[in-house]
C-alpha cells in the first residue's frame, strides 16, 4: 500500500476530514489531498505531524522511501535488481527448482517498470536455465524470443548472444540445417565491430559444435582469438571446445593438451556450473575416443565437485560418465548398479533420465539381456521426444530398432 493510501485509511479511521487533517498538521486541504493522491511527497517533518495528528506510532506511514512517487520507483528497482541477483546465485550453485517461474515473475515486472536491459538479461538467462534442466523446447521458444528482441535492438552483441543460443538448441533437438544456418549467423554477428572477444568466442563454440563445412575453418580462427581471451571461465569452454575438435580429429595428443587447458582455467570462482561439470565430461570424452588413462582421477574430482553443487542433475551426468567408464574397464554390473541408482534416487528433467535410460539399454545389450536393452532404449526415446530433443530421440530409437529379432 503506497503512502498516500495508508494516508487516507488512517484518516479516515481516525474520523477526520482532510480541512481537520491539514490544520493540525499546519497544511492545507488541497495538500493533503494531493498527498494521499500520491500528487506530492511529504518530508519527514510533516510525516511526523501527520501520525501525531492521527495518534499513529510512528513508522506507522511507512519508511521515507515509500513517501514518494519516485521513492516508491527506485524501491521497486532495488527489490527487482535484488531478486535477479539472487536467480543469478541460485543458477550459478545449480540449483533448479523453482528459477524459471522466478525469472517469470522477475521478466514481468521488469517489463512494467521498463527496464528492458534486465528484460533481456532475466530472458537470456531463462533460456540457460531451461537448457540446463533439459527443457528443449520451452528454451528454443524462448532463445526465438530472445533473437526477436534482439534484431529489434539492431545490436550487433545481443545479436550474437541469442544466434548462439539458438544454434545449440537447434542442434539438441537435432535440426541440423538450422543449427549450421545459427551458428554461421552468430559468428557473423560476432565479427562486427563492438562484439567483445569472449561473444565472439562463445559464437564460434556454438558454430563449431553445429558443425558444417567450416569447422576446420572456424577451429582456426578459435585458436586465434584464445590467447587474447581473458584468464576465466570462457578461455576455459574454449578450451574445451578445441580438445573436442582435436578428439574428432583424431589427435590425441593435441585433445589431451587442449584439456589440461580447460582444466587450468575452469574455476569455481571463475565459473561455478562449469567448472562442476568439467571433470566428468572430460571423462566421457576420453572413454569416447579409446583413451582411459586418467579417467578415474577425473572421475573422483567429479565426485568432490558434484557433492558440492548438489544437484540432481549433474549428479545424473557423473553417473551417466561413470557407467561409460565403467563398461570401458568390463565391469559391467557395476555400471548397471550405478545407472539403476541414479534413475531410482535422483529427481532430474525428461532429458537427463533419457540419457540414463540410453546408458541403460547399451549396458544391458552388452550383457545380452535384450529385453531390457529394449526396453530401456525405448523408454529413453519417449524422455527424449517429451524433452523436444529429437536427435538424441532418433539415436535411441535406433538403438531400440537394432535390438529387434530379425525375421
Amino acid at each position: 500500500m503506497s503512502f498516500g493510501k495508508r494516508l487516507r485509511v488512517a484518516r479516515q479511521s481516525a474520523g477526520q476530514t482532510q480541512a481537520e487533517l491539514g490544520a493540525a498538521a499546519d497544511v492545507s486541504n488541497t495538500y493533503i489531498a494531493h498527498l494521499e493522491k500520491g500528487r506530492r511527497a511529504p518530508n519527514p517533518e510533516l510525516v511526523e505531524r501527520l501520525e501525531e495528528s492521527l495518534g499513529l506510532e510512528p513508522g506507522t506511514l511507512g519508511a521515507p522511501e515509500e513517501w514518494s512517487p519516485n521513492g516508491r520507483k527506485r524501491q521497486l528497482k532495488a527489490t527487482l535488481l535484488a531478486n535477479f541477483e539472487q536467480a543469478v546465485l541460485l543458477r550459478e550453485s545449480g540449483s533448479t527448482v523453482d528459477l524459471v517461474p522466478q525469472l517469470n515473475a522477475i521478466i514481468e515486472d521488469a517489463r512494467l517498470q521498463g527496464q528492458r536491459d534486465l528484460v533481456w538479461l532475466a530472458c537470456r538467462m531463462r533460456v540457460e536455465s531451461e537448457m540446463d534442466a533439459g527443457a528443449i523446447d520451452a528454451a528454443s521458444q524462448h532463445a526465438v524470443e530472445l533473437l526477436e528482441m534482439a534484431r529489434r535492438t539492431n545490436d550487433s552483441t545481443l545479436t550474437a548472444v541469442a544466434e548462439t543460443k539458438c544454434a545449440s538448441l537447434e542442434r539438441l533437438k537435432g535440426n541440423e540445417a538450422a543449427a549450421r544456418s545459427h551458428g554461421a549467423a552468430a559468428v557473423i554477428a560476432s565479427m562486427r565491430d563492438g562484439v567483445s572477444r569472449e561473444h565472439r568466442a562463445d559464437a564460434l563454440c556454438a558454430a563449431i559444435a553445429a558443425g558444417g563445412a567450416q569447422v576446420a575453418e572456424w577451429a582456426t580462427m578459435l585458436r586465434t582469438i584464445y590467447p587474447t581471451l581473458d584468464v576465466g571461465s570462457m578461455k576455459g569452454r574454449t578450451a574445451w571446445v578445441l580438445a573436442n575438435v582435436a578428439f574428432a580429429d583424431e589427435d590425441i595428443d593435441e585433445g589431451l593438451r587442449w584439456q589440461d587447458e580447460a582444466s587450468r582455467h575452469l574455476t569455481p570462482a571463475g565459473q561455478f556450473r562449469s567448472w562442476v561439470k568439467w571433470p566428468a565430461v572430460a571423462a566421457q570424452v576420453r572413454v569416447n575416443v579409446g583413451v582411459l588413462d586418467g579417467v578415474a582421477d577425473l572421475l573422483e574430482e567429479a565426485r568432490v565437485r558434484v557433492a558440492l553443487s548438489a544437484s540432481d542433475e549433474e549428479m545424473a551426468g557423473l553417473a551417466a560418465s561413470e557407467a561409460r567408464y565403467l563398461v570401458a574397464i568390463k565391469d559391467r554390473e557395476s555400471a548397471r548398479r550405478v545407472l539403476l541408482e541414479a534413475l531410482e534416487s535422483l529427481e532430474v528433467g525428461v532429458a537427463s533420465r533419457g540419457h540414463l535410460r540410453l546408458e541403460l539399454s547399451e549396458v544391458a545389450a552388452a550383457d545380452g539381456d535384450l529385453a531390457e536393452a529394449s526396453a530401456a532404449a525405448l523408454s529413453a526415446a519417449k524422455f527424449f521426444t517429451e524433452a523436444g530433443s529429437l536427435r538424441e530421440a532418433q539415436r535411441a530409437f535406433e538403438q531400440w530398432t537394432a535390438l529387434q529379432p530379425t525375421v
